[in-house]
């Protein structure tokens, strides 16, 4: 099976998982992949993300509200970096819903913020398919103007598509492994020491 019949089968059911798990550099692949003609950009690769990155928030947002403050004694690390959060969402609740998942290592905290805060559920929901819309959006088109830059740099890429393409996979995954790996060992680490 080739590349494009790959990406065909299973490129988009890819991209929502992906977008589910930590999405960016699988929306930036997906846009390289669509400027290489495997996939849709529109509407299919941001719609994939998007629904990806969707769902992901409002599983984080009603995770969140079930479980409430002691969220924040189980991962103490958050800690500091929600109520950064709040501070800003007090005064500018609906830039702070829209923006912050564009904010490495801020994102996941700025979720909790949100869903500890008095934020109705349906005023959540909608802000957060916005927020998702733009988000894919973003990060496809940037995909898809990597893979421009890369065919100017390189000329007719074709030849070299096959190796660019399973360097942005591999990159792609070893991003995925790391912050999963990261946050489970944070979370053994926060959960050794409690247990003290």
């Amino acid at each position: 099976m080739d590349l494009e019949s790959l990406f065909a089968h299973y490129g988009y059911l890819a991209l929502i998982f992906g977008s589910f798990a930590d999405g960016t550099p699988i929306m930036l692949f997906g846009g390289f992949a669509a400027h290489r003609g495997w996939l849709d950009l529109v509407p299919f690769v941001i719609l994939a993300g998007a629904v990806g990155n969707f769902l992901a928030a409002t599983a984080w947002f009603f995770g969140v509200r079930a479980i409430g403050e002691q969220i924040l004694t189980r991962r103490p690390e958050w800690a500091a970096q929600v109520v950064k959060v709040r501070a800003q969402l007090d005064r500018w609740e609906v830039p702070v819903i829209l923006g912050v998942r564009f904010l490495p290592g801020i994102a996941t905290a700025g979720l909790i913020a949100v869903a500890l805060s008095g934020i109705s559920a349906g005023r959540f929901l909608v802000l957060n398919a916005i927020a998702a819309a733009l988000w894919a959006t973003s990060f496809g088109l940037l995909g898809y103007l990597l893979g421009n830059s890369v065919e100017l740099l390189l000329g007719e890429v074709e030849r070299y598509e096959k190796p660019i393409a399973l360097t942005l996979l591999a990159i792609t995954l070893a991003w995925i492994a790391y912050h999963q790996w990261r946050r489970w060992g944070q979370r053994s680490h926060a959960d050794a020491a409690q247990s003290r």
